[in-house]
């Protein structure tokens, strides 16, 4: 399936990168109901943004999906356009970097080898990139307007992220 991109439709970035924001997908579904825990479903709906309702791209920069048997981060927009998220302040959202973990984690636990491919393929090159500090790696629902959100699910763990991405440090 060819997907048709149109970064004439994007938001450009006028700001260097400061943030990162780690999300799961299953915020795209309006029903709860809908939020299907299964990659069959997740992917798709993805995509369905892009080819049913006309959005330029996917509203993420990286997005971690496991294939086989092992975790791989998807490239999905390029870091010069900004991801829309109309309930994070535009300070910190136009400065962001998101990265979404397919999967439904209010309903499942991650796993070790997630969190090892998050900090190792993502974040820390990304840090080292941008120069950002990771006190700066923040979950959606910390920095979200909306106080009933719990994206990237209850099951994410901050502080395993923060270990992680320690654990990894590029130097």
């Amino acid at each position: 399936m060819k997907i048709p991109l149109k970064p004439s439709m994007l938001k450009v970035r006028r700001k260097g990168i400061k943030w990162i924001i780690i999300h799961h997908t299953s915020e795209m579904y309006e029903q709860p109901e809908a939020r299907i825990d299964n990659p069959k479903y997740q992917l798709p709906g993805l995509f369905k943004g892009v080819l049913e309702m006309k959005q330029g791209d996917i509203n993420y920069h990286y997005v971690i999906d496991k294939i086989q048997e092992d975790y791989v981060p998807i490239v999905c927009r390029p870091f010069s356009f900004i991801c829309e998220w109309d309930d994070i302040n535009a300070d910190i959202n136009e400065r962001a970097l998101h990265v979404a973990l397919l999967g439904n984690y209010d309903f499942k636990i991650p796993e070790k080898r997630l969190y090892d491919i998050l900090a190792y393929r993502v974040l820390n090159p990304a840090l080292k990139l941008f120069r950002i500090p990771p006190s700066r790696i923040k979950l959606h629902n910390e920095v979200t307007n909306n106080k009933d959100l719990t994206c990237p699910g209850d099951f994410v763990d901050a502080a395993v992220i923060e270990a992680m991405v320690r654990k990894f440090v590029i130097k």
